[in-house]
């Protein structure tokens, strides 16, 4: 009974303990901290896909199903599949994409290239849906359709590895093949050997090959790379967005309504080059200080020593002068020519006057200085291709740093861009001209910069060529002899004369009335007027016009500056006229200039700077051209720069130049059957809108069918040429295979195609890869050889035969096959 009351005040107890325990057992859980559940990362965005310093090049293109339809895409695919031939996998990628047309509606794509670290595709794709629903309904569909635009390549057998050879007699036990696998087992018994030494060898079967590209879902997003990636080796941990990046940003959103858009990272990959040239430096330093510290030790065999005490001494001799040769250097022979100009060059410039040594090393020099020196290139490009109304339209911005501001064109380092101006030029030039150019630029700088460009380029030429640097004032410029000789100096007496506007104009071929029928009676003197009516039927030759602010300040110098060039004597040979007020002065008919307006007009050919004049005076000038106004009505009222290509000229360098054949000239007729025939004009402007340089260029659409169908036609007329002479290369190629085979593995006979690439001598490829379809015969000590185009007229015109005679015969036979009686071919 004891024992009972101790049993039970225990159990009470230890219920009371729990109880009492509870409370604070049920604080302690509540108080422990909690494991956080592992958050998802969202899905990648369009925008937060790639990291600022990914890619150095990234495309957007904005409307991807509405582009795919529109005419503007349509009407350049139109000629590639008419014209073109393209391969069965165009047509097939066009066919799908008008299919999936309206899926893609609304969608986006980027394309980014050249990656900057390592573990990134090398072209990624991406495709944005407006849901991921939408996304999710793609993948599948564009999964199946790849394969067929990108196939699989066929996988190769890998090759069975072997034992290390044994010198001695082995004895080889060989297992029964598996069911799985065909495995043999080799037992090698040798002297010396442990019997342990048994090896397995193991056939696999080729493994499957990867496709070359990678597919992958995620949120909205289809992404297709060449190889496998992740989202974080796109953007790493802590990286910059590359929306983030300021250059991005400034010029996506200066062409956020183009349909096309394109970003190059120049600071990127001038980084990159810059590294690679330190990495590249730094290895050639390591050469050189490893073969200074082990010079090579130089050994010279007795044969080598004995080779050269025997070696006979050549002495040279020095070249004795020409018979003719009387101690003084002579002029050089000036040949007759039957050609006038040839002959005017020679009476102006046969007598060696010292003034034309001047004259040359300093245009050599301004040439090298115009387009050397220093390019300073922006940190990065941003171009855009929009579509309006009849026109393709690019747009290019060049961004530089804040504290690097370069030039509009940065491969021209001198091209140093004036204030923007309205330009007057076309005030004063002719109507019909083929083409225009103005530009604004400062004198003062390009001269400048012209100087620099030269130092630059002694300097190098003293430090690379081993010449000793001196201490002391710079050497003289090459106009520094030009600039005694005027008695001025360029920087102060010459440029703060010139305007900003420096214009030029290309005039039609289609020669003038006025030039038919001069009113200078002096013109019909051949010895006054040189070849003046000879150059103007050769072609037309460019009108420069410059402005200027004190005409009669120019007026005085240019007698000095024509002389200072070489032409000594010129004001004898100056001849003037005047029309309605207007001077107009020509030198020997190669020269002449005149002033028009506010600027200097200078020519070549005296007949065009009359036409200039002429036109001025008629108000005939190219402002009051209507096609000239109409399509330049778009550029900003001020520019940097303006070019408008008239529409003849555009016509002759595409469909009336370089048409050969009649081939060519019927696919094209058939193919400007269904264009607009009337070719717009193709206009060009250079503007700084606060954001940096800015070029636009709208190019006609027909313009642009025209130049694809030319190069389409053009490349398949070369296509049959270049297959009949693989062609006949191939044939070539078999017969001596033939021949090789009968005299090794043939037995005095020759063997089938099949044979002879079983011997290794020839390969598969060859049937039919090169657009002829090639067969070959053999029976005993014959063989035939035939070439057969396996589109007549398209892969090739002309069949080939060739038999053991090892002549090579052919002929056209409208797609049959040449036979022995054709005749034989070069």
């Amino acid at each position: 009974m004891m024992n009972f009351n101790k049993a039970n005040r225990l159990v009470a107890a230890v219920v009371a303990i729990v109880i009492l325990a509870s409370p604070l057992l049920a604080q302690q859980r509540h108080n422990a901290p909690k494991k956080r559940a592992a958050v998802p990362e969202p899905a990648p965005t369009f925008d937060s896909l790639l990291a600022a310093d990914s890619y150095k090049v990234y495309c957007e293109v904005r409307g991807v199903g509405g582009l795919i339809r529109s005419s503007a895409v349509n009407d350049l695919i139109d000629p590639v599949m008419k014209l073109g031939g393209p391969p069965k996998e165009f047509k097939t990628v066009v066919k799908w994409l008008n299919a999936h047309a309206d899926v893609l509606a609304g969608s986006r794509m980027l394309v980014a290239g050249w990656p900057s670290r390592p573990k990134l595709p090398t072209v990624l794709i991406a495709i944005e849906f407006s849901s991921p629903e939408e996304a999710k309904k793609f993948y599948p569909e564009l999964r199946d359709f790849l394969p067929k635009f990108l196939p699989t390549p066929t996988p190769t057998p890998s090759p069975t590895p072997s034992l290390s050879p044994v010198a001695s007699p082995t004895l080889a036990v060989s297992a029964g093949p598996s069911d799985t696998q065909d495995t043999r087992t080799e037992l090698v018994v040798a002297p010396g050997v442990a019997p342990q030494n048994i090896g397995t060898v193991v056939k696999k079967e080729p493994e499957p090959t990867l496709p070359p590209y990678q597919m992958k879902q995620a949120g909205s997003l289809v992404l297709i790379s060449d190889i496998a990636f992740t989202f974080r080796n796109l953007r790493p941990r802590g990286s910059k967005a590359l929306e983030e990046d300021q250059n991005f940003l400034l010029a996506r959103n200066r062409f956020a309504s183009e349909s096309l858009f394109l970003y190059v990272d120049l600071k990127s990959i001038e980084k990159e080059e810059k590294e690679q040239r330190q990495k590249l430096e730094e290895e050639a330093q390591k050469r050189a200080e490893a073969e200074a510290a082990n010079p090579p030790k130089a050994e010279e065999s007795p044969e080598m020593e004995e080779a050269e005490m025997t070696a006979p001494t050549v002495v040279e001799q020095p070249i004795p002068p020409p018979a003719e040769a009387s101690g003084s250097l002579q002029p050089p022979v000036v040949v007759a020519s039957d050609d006038p100009q040839s002959s005017s060059n020679a009476a102006l410039s046969g007598t060696p006057q010292g003034d034309t040594d001047e004259a040359g090393p300093m245009f050599y020099s301004l040439y090298s200085a115009l387009f050397g020196g220093e390019s300073k290139w922006p940190e990065a490009i941003g171009a855009a291709l929009v579509f309006e109304g009849d026109a393709y339209v690019v747009r290019t911005l060049i961004i530089y740093s804040a504290e690097n501001k370069g030039n509009a064109i940065p491969f021209v380092p001198q091209f140093v861009s004036g204030p923007a101006i309205v330009p007057e030029s076309p005030n004063i030039f002719p109507a019909d001209v083929d083409l225009f150019v103005s530009v604004s630029l400062d004198y003062p700088q390009v001269y400048e910069g012209m100087l620099k460009a030269i130092a630059q380029a002694e300097e190098r030429a003293r430090k690379y060529g081993g010449q000793p640097v001196k201490d002391g004032p710079p050497p003289e410029t090459p106009f520094a002899a030009y600039e005694k000789k005027l008695g001025l100096k360029i920087k102060d007496d010459l440029l703060p004369l010139l305007g900003n506007e420096l214009a030029l104009a290309l005039p039609r071929k289609a020669k003038k009335a006025i030039n038919e029928a001069p009113a200078n009676p002096r013109e019909d003197n051949p010895a006054a007027t040189g070849p003046n009516q000879q150059n103007t039927n050769a072609g037309p030759n460019p009108v420069i016009a410059i402005s200027v602010k004190d005409r009669e300040a120019v007026g005085r110098l240019i007698p000095k500056l024509v002389e200072g060039l070489g032409l000594k004597g010129a004001s004898l040979l100056a001849q003037t006229e005047k029309r309605d007020g207007t001077e107009l002065v020509s030198y020997a008919g190669v020269f002449s200039y005149a002033f028009v307006g506010d600027f200097l007009v200078v020519s070549p050919d005296p007949a065009e700077t009359r036409h200039v004049v002429d036109s001025y005076l008629n108000h005939q000038t190219l402002s009051s051209d209507s096609h000239f106004r109409n399509y330049t009505r778009w550029q900003p009222r001020q520019v940097l720069g303006q070019v408008y290509v008239a529409a003849g000229l555009v016509e002759q360098y595409t469909i009336g130049g370089g048409i050969s054949g009649a081939g060519f000239r019927d696919k094209m007729n058939d193919f400007l059957s269904g264009v607009n025939p009337l070719i717009d004009p193709l206009t060009y402007s250079l503007s700084n809108d606060g954001l940096g340089p800015f070029h636009e260029l709208h190019v006609p659409k027909n313009l642009l069918q025209v130049l694809v169908a030319g190069m389409l036609v053009g490349s398949s007329e070369a296509i049959p040429a270049s297959n009949e002479a693989v062609a006949k290369s191939i044939v070539r190629t078999v017969a001596s295979a033939e021949a090789t085979f009968k005299s090794t593995e043939g037995n005095a006979g020759y063997g089938s195609f099949d044979q002879l690439v079983s011997a290794g001598l020839l390969s598969k490829e060859m049937l039919e890869k090169y657009g002829y379809k090639i067969e070959v015969t053999a029976s005993g000590d014959k063989f035939e050889i035939t070439a057969v185009p396996i589109e007549y007229g398209k892969t090739g015109k002309l069949s080939y035969f060739m038999d053991e005679s090892q002549v090579l015969r052919g002929g056209d036979h409208g797609g049959g096959a040449a036979t022995v009686a054709d005749e034989p071919v070069d």
